[in-house]
């Protein structure tokens, strides 16, 4: 939790609901596999693109720290009220239920985090006794994991794109950290400040500085497999792929650290709420900048096309841009406009693999749940 402080400067999101439908031209985009050694088409239908509206189903007030995290399916939504120590479960129907994490200790603990896998909520914390996690379904309480003693300090909690994989990081001691990956532990000796960065689908795991190391380390299966030392101490993975700036240039490389490619018109940095410029799918690398857009690449790092607005979030299918107030979801495969909704200022954005659910924060712990309800005009 202390290393999201200084990002939180960001003003108050206050979401509507509308949709824009645009149409998309009949041409085809040869692009590269993330393993550059074939391509394939992506072609957009000739028959008019989808598109559906999105209509707010749930919303929460809060007054803090923005901590969620959404099913991959959208099935279900995990947010944290951080003042009073609340986590609420929220189906696409609106449906909710809550559950205090606190669960009667003298000592309030302090949230870090929370993840969806397979249907339950990991809530990160350092709670009175120990660092770790409370997990909770929607029917309550489904166990928990402790780690250290009292004083121990829970730092981030992150999970893959699809969910297969989840790790969370915890502070033992002054110079050691735990880090646990799918019930894997590993201790990483002389550290201390080091934060969770990404997990990929295929066990690849990153843990950076924040700012006080000097080092990236990338481990899968518990084992340290590569360190590095990139321009920002900060890389974004993407299957057994990293995407990191080195030597002011942005470069591809694989988990043995052989250079894929490389670019000198692109950047990898963090903005406020640890949201990066750099996002991965199988086949594109995206890249955003406040003042040009959204740019997605092939993996050899060559242009395939442009989108209007900073990135906020992306997956497989869509990305979502924040531009003039307005989030826009757009498609992957033929890049049309699927929805849009009014979003007079930032946060963080989540949206399920189908683009049917949404869920939106603002700085300050509230929270705005969509889902598509009909097909666009």
């Amino acid at each position: 939790m202390r290393r999201f402080l200084p990002f939180l400067l960001l003003s108050l999101v206050v979401v509507s609901a509308a949709c824009i439908g645009s149409g998309g031209q009949g041409s085809t985009t040869h692009v590269e596999s993330p393993t550059g050694s074939h391509s394939s088409q992506v072609s957009s239908s000739t028959a008019t693109p989808e598109t559906w509206n999105m209509a707010l189903v749930w919303n929460l007030s809060s007054g803090t720290l923005p901590f969620m995290d959404l099913s991959p399916d959208g099935s279900l939504a995990a947010v944290i009220d951080w003042n009073n120590g609340i986590l609420y479960l929220v189906k696409p129907s609106g449906e909710s239920v809550s559950f205090r994490v606190w669960e009667g200790e003298d000592v309030k603990p302090t949230l870090s985090g929370v993840a969806i896998r397979d249907g339950v909520a990991y809530v990160l914390a350092s709670y009175e006794g120990f660092a770790g996690v409370r997990k909770y379904s929607w029917n309550g309480s489904a166990g928990e994991e402790r780690h250290g003693w009292a004083g121990s300090v829970a730092d981030d909690i992150a999970r893959s794109p699809s969910g297969n994989h989840l790790c969370y990081l915890v502070t033992t001691g002054a110079t050691t950290q735990e880090l646990y990956c799918d019930g894997v532990k590993t201790i990483l000796e002389n550290a201390g400040s080091y934060n969770m960065l990404d997990v990929s689908d295929t066990g690849l795991v990153a843990v950076g500085s924040g700012g006080e190391a000097d080092s990236v380390l990338i481990f899968k299966n518990g084992t340290e497999v590569l360190t590095l030392q990139p321009d920002t101490h900060m890389v974004v993975v993407y299957g057994d792929r990293i995407i990191g700036q080195f030597d002011g240039k942005l470069r591809v490389l694989n988990a043995a650290g052989k250079v894929l490619a490389e670019s000198e018109e692109y950047t990898l940095r963090w903005a406020r709420l640890l949201i990066p410029s750099v996002r991965a799918t199988k086949e594109y690398v995206l890249w955003t900048d406040e003042y040009e857009g959204t740019h997605v690449l092939t993996w050899n790092l060559t242009e395939v096309r442009s989108l209007p607005g900073y990135m906020r979030f992306a997956n497989e299918n869509f990305v979502v841009t924040l531009k003039d107030g307005t989030l826009h979801c757009y498609s992957l495969r033929d890049f049309h406009e699927v929805f849009s909704v009014k979003a007079p200022g930032d946060g963080l954005v989540r949206l399920s693999d189908d683009g049917k659910v949404m869920l939106v924060s603002d700085e300050y712990g509230s929270y705005w749940l969509y889902r598509a309800t009909s097909e666009g005009g």
